[in-house]
């Protein structure tokens, strides 16, 4: 049986620190036990290397955006090579083949009609490269997940028509009761996906 485990890709606005090593090791640890049980195991880690938080990282150090990314991706890349981390690939954002597979993907759905070009406007954390709806920020102007203030932002953006598969997505989860882990969650994943997929 073939297995894909993958970290987060991980922004690079800062060197690594003790949260990334930990979803690092835990990876890890479920590759090498994939592996040691006979399975074919792709374990893929890696950095982000686009976005406000990263190109705000850089001017405050000096230094141009990619230079920057460059540096601290190496400092991911070196401690994961250092602690022996067996990942079958260390991606970057910026690599050529990565991008050439996101340009892949997007006109795959573009051309079936799934994406499409609309206008966005709302509360935005940088921090978190998120946009919150109001109802969930704290005291109408923080990030519910970092505590940081959120600015009004409004941007022109290529969207997912995500709504068009909620009743696959309920399905699949019907069909596939294992399929949201840890079980305990499954009943929030499923609500959230009942409450309308924007």
């Amino acid at each position: 049986m073939s297995k894909y485990i993958t970290t987060p890709i991980y922004y690079v606005n800062g060197e690594a620190h003790i949260g990334h090593a930990y979803t690092t090791f835990i990876a890890d640890t479920t590759a090498r036990y994939e592996r040691l049980k006979g399975n074919e195991t792709y374990f893929l880690t890696g950095t982000d290397e686009h976005g406000q938080k990263i190109e705000e990282s850089a001017q405050k150090h000096g230094k141009d955006t990619q230079i920057f990314a460059n540096e601290i991706s190496a400092t991911f890349k070196d401690l994961w090579d250092e602690f022996e981390i067996s990942y079958s690939k260390f991606i970057r954002t910026t690599d050529k083949d990565h991008m050439a597979g996101v340009q892949k993907a997007f006109l795959k759905m573009f051309d079936k009609g799934d994406i499409y070009k609309d206008f966005y406007e709302g509360h935005y954390c940088v921090s978190c490269e998120t946009f919150f709806p109001e109802t969930q920020l704290l005291d109408a102007e923080f990030c519910p997940d970092c505590g940081r203030s959120t600015s009004i932002v409004k941007e022109e953006s290529y969207f997912f028509k995500l709504s068009e598969y909620e009743d696959k997505l309920l399905k699949h989860y019907e069909d596939n009761p294992d399929f949201i882990m840890p079980r305990s969650r499954a009943n929030e994943v499923k609500n959230f996906v009942k409450g309308g997929l924007r």
